[in-house]
């Protein structure tokens, strides 16, 4: 083998040689870009469903009804049910119309007085019942309990009424308890499991309604439609005038 023969199988070697560092140092480009991917916290898409648990209506709808509430809003207590007395003709109307509607639970309220107090409670209570299967059950029967007990006897009911006292924590227990949760819905409440999910939904809904310049509970976004509030003395005709119909527009 003379030096030209050397010469030709360094030179195909070197090719080689080169091909392969440039494919190790593609690998190693890919790996060191995934850590970073991977390390880094995704951006969330804050209009996407938080939890496909709290929807009504077919979650691949082409229109998407986000209802932001905390449960010790009286506002938000009257609007639900509103609906609650009309719940067939709401779920057909979401089915006509193609429309999800999602519910978002937060404790928005949790800075004011009492009702603030009772406010991070009772979102925890309602995730641990959304854990168990029971978020639409438990969410009907809390509005119908805070109602019969509170709200319907003028406490509670507005920023200017009386307010609730003397509610124990046991209280969004007993609710659960109604609507068949057990011990695993008890152990999550008792134990906070559900405390930083909830802190996550109420800092995620504050910084989509500082964006929109909104304030208040319940929050509403759909199509063309974003607003907050709800009147004590409307019911079902004003929920479809001013908060089903007026997002289609």
């Amino acid at each position: 083998m003379n030096d030209s023969d050397y010469e030709k199988i360094g030179g195909g070697n070197g090719a080689v040689g080169v091909v392969i560092r440039v494919i190790v140092l593609v690998l190693i480009a890919i790996a060191i870009i995934s850590l970073i991917v991977i390390g880094t916290p995704k951006s969330d898409d804050l209009n996407a469903i938080w939890d496909e648990r709290t929807i009504l209506g077919n979650k691949d709808a082409k229109n998407h009804y986000v209802m932001t509430t905390d449960i010790m809003c009286p506002y938000c207590d009257y609007f639900s049910r509103a609906i609650m007395s009309h719940q067939d003709e709401f779920e057909q109307w979401l089915k006509d119309n193609d429309v999800v509607y999602e519910m978002r639970i937060t404790d928005f309220l949790n800075e004011y007085g009492e009702a603030g107090a009772k406010s991070e409670q009772a979102a925890e209570a309602t995730l641990c019942a959304t854990e168990e299967g029971k978020f639409w059950e438990y969410y009907h029967n809390t509005m119908t309990s805070l109602n019969e007990d509170y709200h319907s006897k003028g406490i509670g009911n507005s920023k200017t009424a009386p307010k609730i006292e003397g509610m124990t924590a046991d209280y969004w227990l007993e609710i659960g308890y109604e609507v068949g949760l057990g011990d695993s819905f008890k152990d999550c409440y008792k134990n906070h499991s559900q405390l930083e999910h909830v802190r996550e939904n109420t800092k995620k809904a504050a910084k989509i309604m500082e964006k929109s310049g909104t304030s208040g509970m319940p929050y509403f976004k759909f199509g063309g439609l974003e607003t907050t509030g709800f009147d004590t003395s409307w019911g079902w005709d004003q929920v479809k005038t001013y908060y089903l119909e007026a997002g289609l527009k």
